[in-house]
Order: structure tokens, then sequence, then C-alpha cells
């Protein structure tokens, strides 16, 4: 049976069919496009921390918390009162901004789980019951996905950070020795925090567990399909890469008239023109950018939704242990 052909088949459909499932996808892919896939980069690129938290030392570097930041704005409340409060309010408004960005992300999150089970069910739903269900699922799936970055976060400081500087510190063979086991054993980990995670969501919004009850749930589920999931993982993180490749020449290909037109123009006319024209490549490129992602994010979801459906209702074979059994058959 093939097993992944069909999951990415109903996937496509789905995404492709239910194009309102774009809209959720553009704030969905805020979230990355599937943790492991970023993990499986990193990997590829030989990148070992984990990029799941905001860098502290970035932020330090800017001087924000420092002790003459603090010193600054005890003047600034001294001596222009007004400033202050409005620094304060538009601190407040980034804030509220910030908070309903959040909401949006892992709202549409929810939706896109909700709606392409929905699809694969062919039951019928739409944008409304999409935004009902994630309003009301939101703050367990908020509290899944904070799991998920302090789970991958704890994970380097347990695992990965130790043996890192412990091969910075051994001879040039005992540290690349050290270095391949803390990068093996870290990318395992977070991979399987990425997949229970993922299952537990779709337990939490399809299947009603609570919070609790859905990471056990997950956690069961990845066990017996741990290897099932890896599959899936390198199968959407290839589709992902040729994607990605054809959006960098789409975009090269699609800038090319725009470059000719607006150095034509420059010449010709001005170099407002030139601008005007620059200005619009920018919001043509960037609208196919999205468009692209956003479609990617849904379709991501759809199969990972797609799989759990399967695993959970009929369960699944990895398609190495397939063929094994059919070598040994032979």
């Amino acid at each position: 049976m093939p097993l992944y052909r069909n999951i990415l088949k109903q996937a496509w459909k789905i995404t492709w069919t239910n194009k309102y499932l774009w809209f959720f996808g553009i704030f969905a892919a805020l979230l990355g496009n599937g943790g492991e896939y970023e993990i499986l980069l990193r990997g590829i690129t030989g990148e070992t921390g984990p990029a799941v938290l905001p860098a502290w030392s970035t932020v330090a570097a800017t001087g924000l918390f420092s002790r003459q930041a603090f010193a600054n704005l005890g003047l600034l409340m001294r001596e222009n009162t007004l400033s202050l409060v409005m620094l304060l309010v538009l601190g407040l408004i980034i804030l509220a901004l910030a908070g309903f960005l959040i909401w949006l992300t892992v709202v549409s999150q929810i939706a896109l789980v909700n709606n392409s089970a929905c699809a694969t069910g062919r039951k019928r739903c739409d944008f409304k019951g999409g935004v009902e269900t994630g309003i009301k699922k939101f703050w367990a799936v908020l509290g899944l996905n904070i799991t998920y970055k302090i789970a991958i976060f704890l994970t380097f400081l347990i695992v990965g950070l130790p043996l890192i500087l412990g091969a910075s510190h051994a001879n040039a063979w005992a540290g690349n020795l050290l270095y391949i086991i803390a990068f093996t054993i870290f990318m395992a980990l977070i991979l399987a925090i990425s997949f229970i995670i993922k299952y537990s969501i779709a337990y939490n919004v399809l299947k009603g567990e609570r919070f609790c009850d859905s990471l056990k749930a997950g956690w069961k589920l990845f066990k017996k399909n741990w290897l099932v999931s890896l599959e899936m993982a390198f199968i959407l993180f290839f589709i992902n890469f040729i994607i990605g490749l054809g959006l960098v020449v789409v975009v090269f290909i699609l800038a090319l008239p725009f470059v000719f037109s607006a150095l034509l123009l420059y010449k010709l006319i001005s170099l407002a023109a030139f601008w005007i024209v620059a200005f619009l490549a920018f919001l043509v490129l960037l609208a196919v950018v999205v468009l692209v992602g956003a479609a990617l994010a849904a379709f991501q979801i759809s199969s990972w939704t797609s799989l759990f459906l399967e695993l959970v209702n009929r369960g699944g074979i990895s398609k190495i242990v397939r063929l094994a059994s059919g070598w040994m058959k032979d």
C-alpha cells in the first residue's frame, strides 16, 4: 500500500481545492514550516545550536538591559515625563500587536489541522469553523508550542552543550568524535520532540484530549510509529528543498523583466520612474513568495494531519520495513 503517496496526493488536493487554507498558511508559516525541516537543514549546514528561542547574546548586545540603559530611563522619567509616557504607550502597542500576531498564528495552525482533517473525511468545513476551533483550542495548543520550544532549549543545554564544550577542550580526534556524538543525540531527540508535539496537537484538536493526555497520546503514537514519522519528515524535507529551489528560479525569472524595465526607465525618463518599477517588482515578488509559503505551510500541515489520521485509524508500516519484508520473501 503506497502510504506516503496517498497521503501526499490527498494533502495536495485539499490544499489546492480549499485555497482559503492559504490564509491560515500565511500565519502558520511563522511557526516555521515544520520544526523538523529547520532541524534537518541546520544539520546539513552543520549548525547545532537551538534556533527556537531568541538568542540572548544578540539581545544583550543591544544594551537594552544594561545599567546605562536603566540610568537613561530614570533620567528621562525625571526630565521628560511626556516622552516617557509616549514611549511606554508605543511599547504597549507593540506588545499588543505581537500578542495578536501570536494569537493569529496559533489559531491558524489549529484551523489548518481541523479543516484539513474535515476535508480528509469529506466533511463540510469552512473558514469560520476553522477560526472557531482555533479560538476554542488556543490555550492548549499555545501551551504545546511553548512546551516544544522549552523542550528543545533544555535538550540543547542538557545534552548538546556539555558534549560540544567537552569537544572544544579535547584533542582533535576525540573532539571530532564528541561533536559527532553530540550532533547525533541532539538531532535525534529534537526530531522526536517535534513529532511528539505534532501528534499531541492533532490529538488535542481532533480527538479532544486534554493537555497532558494529548502529550501522553502523542508520545505513544510516536513510539509506535517513529520510523514512519522519520520517513515522512525526510519526504517533506525533500519536497521543501525542491520547491525552495524552484521558487528561487521563478523569482529570478520574474525579476529580470523588472530589472531591464527599471534600468530603461532610468535612462529614458528619471530616477523616480526607476524606483516606481523597483517598488512594483518588490511587491510582485513578495506576493509570489508569500503565496508559495502559505500554500506550502497548508500542504505540510495537511500532510501531517492525514498521516496522523491514518496511523490512528488504520496504522501504518514504514517503507523500509515493507522493502525489507519484500526482500526476505524473495
